[in-house]
């Protein structure tokens, strides 16, 4: 129970111990007087007939006078228990209502008609205030026309006097004449209401909310409808901060969901397009917002529309690029500052009109940026003017913002090594063309040279034996073109892993080529998952050791083995061929260009690349490469 409750109880027991003993000793104390005065002073008087008539006339009188005193005033305090058990009945109502869990809305409802019936009152309202903003707004209301309740949604407690007193003060404001007082707005007065009374409904000392009861003829507000109201202003404020915080808290739920989602989206794609579209998705699911947009900066001119996502596209996509300094996505990404405009129809910096004819009030854009350096610009609309208007809203498209920038900047990076891979790529394909290719059709050039002379000058047996040199050097490139071919297929083909990549283009080498090929694994080694860029890179490295020992090796067959130990995945090529002398390598042409390739694609993985061989006792090209950094992209997924 309330204390106050209980000092009231308290108060209203000690009356009724007063009253029974005035009842006791008033009597006697009377009767006793009466009695001395009757044998001491008006002795003479009072021992007649007359005296004694009169004696007991004035006793009945009394007695009367007394009885009528006495009841009246347990008359008095028996209106007091009927009031204190309505006002407890009331409260008990409104406690069973909020120990329902009903929706804040409901309890106020209700709690309001219960209110209005216990108070015999003609008119009531409750309001929530938004401290943050500095404004109340009515969440249920009787008595009162909608006209009203719609001025005083969302009103200023600097124009509204007694609710800014109220919550100043944190008591109640007693208004028994209205019209008289000057607290009262113009359009409280013409509602016709005569006597009203505001409450504070609080929490921990904290105002969070206004109880207003009002009647339309005067009354007075006695210190029993304060103390009533005043119990149940505590009860309603703390359920209305109960309300508050479970509303916070799932709000921070959703945020924090949307920014765990935003940043999954980030961490597991390089895709720009898909990342922005579903991170803009995700801001529209969880703000007010009704479009989301993504504008990149491109060099140090302009910004350009890069993703739209929600309603009315149409209208965005009347401009898709902006010079620095021009339309607040310009302005924006220049000044590195954020905008928040609630009307658009009114700002000369927004240069989309068809934006505002397709219904959107409010925009708010914010600068993408990734360490001080300027990436792009955020921008949301919605179509309400009072759409993200709340700071918890604006810090939620800030956290998101500092991800899509990072994102940004990563898939640009990506992009880059992705470039600078396929430049690499090329160039080593270059090479190998240059260095094999290049060199057998020179040769063929100026042999056809050669043969055109012997032909002219009649030495046809020699003009023969060349073109007959020439037709084996064309089928070697023939094969060396095919076996190219194959192997840029088989590694574009990686679907099913490296290890069945391999195990196909084997079969595929062993009967283009007649050198039998056997591809091993151990089952730890048949478990690890390699990245992408790593399977590419040890697929050309076996295939550039496939080749050379179909060109050079004279072998009859070749192991290709994958072990796993120490942390590395070891691949070793051996085959049964002739070898050759490692300390008398040419400067130019096989093996030393085809070596050198192979190990700049081991050393691109991290690891390491040795070859073993020695004349008549075959090669074996030994590659290590690290698995233990599981994190790393370029290994490991």
């Amino acid at each position: 129970m309330n204390p106050k409750d209980s000092e009231h109880k308290g108060a209203w027991g000690l009356n009724m111990r007063i009253l029974r003993w005035v009842a006791i000793v008033l009597p006697i104390v009377f009767l006793a007087t009466i009695d001395v005065l009757r044998h001491t002073v008006f002795a003479a008087q009072l021992h007649t007939v007359r005296g004694f008539i009169g004696v007991h006339v004035v006793m009945a009188v009394a007695v009367i006078v007394f009885a009528y005193t006495i009841f009246g005033f347990i008359g008095r305090l028996q209106h007091k228990i009927v009031d204190q058990n309505r006002h407890l009945s009331a409260l008990n109502d409104i406690a069973k209502a909020a120990a329902a869990k009903l929706r804040l809305e409901d309890l106020l409802d209700t709690s309001l008609d219960h209110v209005l019936s216990d108070m015999r009152a003609d008119a009531g309202l409750i309001c929530l205030l938004d401290m943050e903003k500095e404004e109340h707004s009515a969440v249920c209301h009787r008595g009162f026309s909608p006209e009203f309740v719609r001025r005083i949604q969302k009103a200023k407690l600097s124009n509204d006097r007694i609710g800014s007193e109220v919550v100043r003060t944190g008591q109640p404001v007693v208004v028994e004449r209205v019209l008289e007082d000057p607290r009262v707005s113009e359009a409280g007065k013409r509602e016709g209401i005569v006597s009203a009374i505001s409450a504070p409904l609080k929490s921990e000392g904290e105002v969070n909310g206004i109880l207003v009861v009002a009647t339309r003829t005067e009354r007075h507000f006695s210190d029993t409808d304060k103390e009533f109201l005043e119990g149940i202003g505590g009860q309603l404020g703390m359920a209305i901060r109960n309300a508050v915080l479970y509303e916070q808290s799932q709000l921070q739920n959703r945020e924090l969901s949307a920014l765990l989602a935003v940043g999954k989206v980030v961490t597991s794609s390089f895709k720009l397009e898909e990342l922005l579209a579903a991170s803009l998705d995700t801001i529209i699911e969880v703000t007010s917002a009704d479009a989301a947009e993504v504008w990149l900066a491109e060099g140090n001119e302009e910004v350009v529309l890069q993703c739209h996502r929600g309603a009315h596209p149409e209208a965005f996509l009347e401009r898709t690029q902006f010079r620095l300094g021009e339309g607040i996505p310009g302005i924006v990404a220049q000044k590195q500052e954020l905008i928040l405009v609630n009307d658009l129809a009114s700002d000369a910096r927004f240069l989309r009109p068809g934006v505002v004819k397709a219904g959107f009030r409010t925009l708010c854009a914010l600068p993408l940026s990734y360490r001080s350096k300027p990436v792009g610009v955020l921008a949301v609309a919605a179509l309400s003017s009072d759409a993200l208007n709340g700071q918890r809203e604006v810090r939620l498209l800030e956290g998101i913002g500092e991800w899509l920038a990072l994102a940004v900047e990563n898939a640009r990076l990506y992009q880059q090594v992705q470039d600078v891979a396929v430049l690499q790529e090329r160039e080593r394909i270059a090479r190998e063309m240059h260095d094999g290719m290049a060199q057998l059709l020179g040769y063929i050039n100026a042999q056809t040279i050669a043969v055109r002379r012997l032909l002219a000058t009649q030495h046809l047996s020699e003009a023969r034996e060349e073109l007959t040199k020439m037709e084996e050097i064309a089928r070697d490139l023939y094969a060396d073109v095919r076996e190219g071919i194959l192997g840029l297929r088989t590694a574009s083909r990686r679907k099913d892993g490296l290890l069945t990549a391999l195990r196909e283009y084997a079969e595929r080498y062993t009967e283009m080529c007649g050198i039998e090929v056997e591809v091993k694994a151990s089952s730890e080694a048949e478990q690890a998952q390699l990245a992408p860029s790593a399977e590419i890179q040890l697929m050309r490295i076996v295939q550039e050791a496939l080749s050379n020992v179909r060109k050079h090796s004279k072998a009859r067959g070749v192991a290709v083995t994958f072990e796993r130990n120490d942390g590395d995945l070891h691949v070793m090529i051996a085959d049964n061929g002739q070898g050759f002398d490692l300390t008398r390598l040419p400067s130019t042409g096989w093996p030393r260009f085809g070596l050198q390739t192979m190990r700049e694609r081991a050393e691109a993985l991290g690891g390491t690349f040795n070859i073993e061989t020695a004349m008549g006792q075959g090669t074996r090209v030994n590659v290590r490469i690290p698995l233990a950094q599981r994190g790393d992209r370029g290994l490991v997924r």
